[in-house]
C-alpha cells in the first residue's frame, strides 16, 4: 500500500487500491485530496470497460452462432423427414400405379371400340320393332339415333302435326352393357306422364293429347355405360272395343213340327 502526505497537516494518507477511487480523505484533518495516479486510473477504467464490451460482444456472437446452428439442425431434420416421407409416398404411388395400370389399360381397350362407334347398340332390334309398327300405320317422329352414353339421354319430341294425332311411343334398345334401361315421358311442364319397366328394350307410350313438345329420357342402369339407340314413333289410336253382338234370330220350325201343330 502506498502513502501520500496530506497537503494540510502532512499526515500520511494511504492510497486506495480501487480503480474507481478518485479522491482521498485525511483521517486527521479531514482534508480531501485527489489520488496521485488519477490519469492512469481513468485509462485503466476505460480499458476495463472496453474489455467488458468486447467480451459481451463475443458472448452475443456465440449465442447467435448457437441459435443459428440449432435452427440449421432443425431445418435439416425437417427436410430429412420430408424427403423420407416423399420417398415413401412416391414408392406407394409407384406401386399403386403399377398395380392399376393393367386394369386401366384393359378397361380402356375394352371400352374403346364402343366409344369409337363400333359394337352392338341395339339398332338392329329397334329396326325390327319399327318395321312392325310401320305395318300398323305408325310413322317416325324422332329418327333412330345410336350413341355412346354414360348417363341419362334426353330428347325433345316435336308436337303432332294437324291430322297426325295419335299415341306417342318411345323405343330404346341397348348394347350388352345396358340391361336395365328405363324410358320416361314428360309433358311441356316437365311433369312425368308415364314410365316404362327396366329392360334392355324398354318402350313407353302415351295416348293423352298434349299441347306443345314432349320430352323423353332414357335412364341408364347403375354404373352402366355403352352404346344404345332410341327413337320415337306416332301411331294411330286403336278404335274403342265394339259392343256385344246381337242375339241370333229364331230359326223357322221344321216340317214335323208343323204337322204336329195341324193335328
Amino acid at each position: 500500500m502506498s502513502l501520500v502526505r496530506c497537503n494540510e497537516c502532512h499526515a500520511s494518507i494511504p492510497v486506495p487500491d480501487s480503480l474507481q477511487a478518485r479522491t482521498m480523505k485525511c483521517s486527521y484533518c479531514g482534508a480531501v485530496v485527489s489520488v496521485p495516479d488519477l490519469a492512469e486510473r481513468e485509462a485503466a477504467m476505460l480499458e476495463r470497460r472496453r474489455l467488458e464490451v468486447y467480451e459481451r460482444d463475443l458472448a452475443i456472437a456465440a449465442a447467435h452462432r448457437r441459435d443459428e446452428a440449432a435452427r440449421e439442425a432443425a431445418r435439416d431434420h425437417r427436410e430429412h423427414k420430408e424427403r423420407r416421407s416423399s420417398t415413401r409416398w412416391g414408392r406407394v404411388f409407384t406401386l399403386t400405379s403399377m398395380l392399376l395400370a393393367p386394369v386401366i389399360v384393359s378397361i380402356t381397350v375394352f371400352d374403346l371400340p364402343a366409344r369409337l362407334g363400333f359394337g352392338d347398340a341395339g339398332q338392329d332390334r329397334l329396326k325390327i320393332v319399327a318395321a312392325q309398327l310401320a305395318e300398323r300405320g305408325c310413322h317416325v317422329v324422332v329418327p333412330a339415333a345410336s350413341l355412346y352414353a354414360t348417363g341419362t339421354v334426353s330428347q325433345l319430341v316435336p308436337p303432332a302435326a294437324a291430322g297426325q294425332a295419335g299415341c306417342l311411343r318411345v323405343l330404346a334398345a341397348g348394347g350388352p352393357s345396358h340391361t336395365a334401361l328405363t324410358v320416361r315421358l314428360f309433358d311441356l311442364d316437365s311433369k312425368a306422364i308415364t314410365k316404362s319397366e327396366s329392360s334392355s328394350d324398354p318402350q313407353a307410350e302415351t295416348c293423352v293429347s298434349q299441347e306443345g313438345s314432349l320430352r323423353y329420357e332414357v335412364v341408364l342402369g347403375v354404373a352402366a355405360k355403352g352404346r344404345l339407340t332410341h327413337m320415337a314413333v306416332r301411331c294411330p289410336q286403336a278404335p274403342a272395343a265394339e259392343g256385344a253382338s246381337a242375339p241370333p234370330a229364331p230359326s223357322a220350325p221344321s216340317a214335323p213340327e208343323r204337322r204336329g201343330k195341324k193335328r
